[in-house]
């Protein structure tokens, strides 16, 4: 299992330490869907007991990460792509609304912050460095939010997008991203021209990225439906 081990951070419990790093790697298909995962593994590899594992895996199942089957074990969800859509649905909806607002009134803090995470995504095309691409993406996205006062509805968001996640993180390690990165950059200009005519447009190109393509395809088993049905 290629597990990528996380810093704790002051603070934070060891139960919430390993939920962390267990979403992490499910999200980054580090640990890949289908794939079996063990209390007891994951206690040896991450050196703790198994009362915090457990606890993790009880917040996992909650996502719609984990399946557990008594007498069976427990095995990382397959990637439902109804659910995906049902999310992404729900966040363009409510982004396009978002992007307007902030094309009328943005914290000027939170626009630099956007300037500086773009010019950092281009640097990761660079570098060809796609996980730390899909965090900057999070990242401004979830600016966006922050700058117009709606932080909190991007939190609720996220708990609805593990599955959208996972495809993101599909398409991000085996495609260009300058797509992705001048949609990012279009939408930051119009809350910098205080264009909010614009927005509905913008949003749909951008969030349309998130619909089945070739890189899915080049993984049927990830997936719990037939995933050739959903493609475009």
């Amino acid at each position: 299992m290629n597990l990528e081990i996380l810093d704790k951070e002051p603070g934070q419990s060891i139960s919430q330490w390993v939920y962390t790093v267990l979403n992490t790697n499910i999200i980054k298909l580090h640990v890949t869907p289908g794939s079996a995962i063990s209390e007891a593994e994951i206690a040896e590899r991450l050196a703790v007991s198994r009362t915090p594992i457990r606890e993790a895996f009880i917040r996992l199942v909650e996502d719609g990460l984990l399946e557990t089957y008594p007498q069976k074990g427990s095995i990382i969800a397959l990637i439902d792509i109804e659910q995906a859509e049902e999310a992404r649905f729900v966040r363009k909806v409510l982004e396009k609304a978002i992007v307007k607002e902030a094309c009328e009134q943005f914290d000027e803090r939170c626009l630099f912050d956007l300037t500086a995470n773009i010019e950092m995504q281009k640097f990761c095309q660079k570098q060809q460095n796609y996980e730390r691409m899909f965090e900057l993406d999070n990242a401004c996205h979830r600016l966006i939010y922050r700058g117009c006062g709606r932080e909190r509805i991007w939190l609720h968001l996220k708990k609805m997008a593990y599955n959208i996640d996972r495809l993101r993180i599909l398409r991000l390690s085996s495609s260009s991203w300058n797509g992705i990165i001048q949609e990012h950059q279009r939408i930051v200009q119009l809350i910098i021209d205080q264009n909010p005519g614009d927005a509905d447009q913008a949003v749909d190109a951008h969030l349309a990225r998130y619909i089945v393509n070739a890189s899915a395809l080049q993984h049927p088993e990830y997936f719990k439906q037939d995933i050739h049905l959903y493609a475009r």
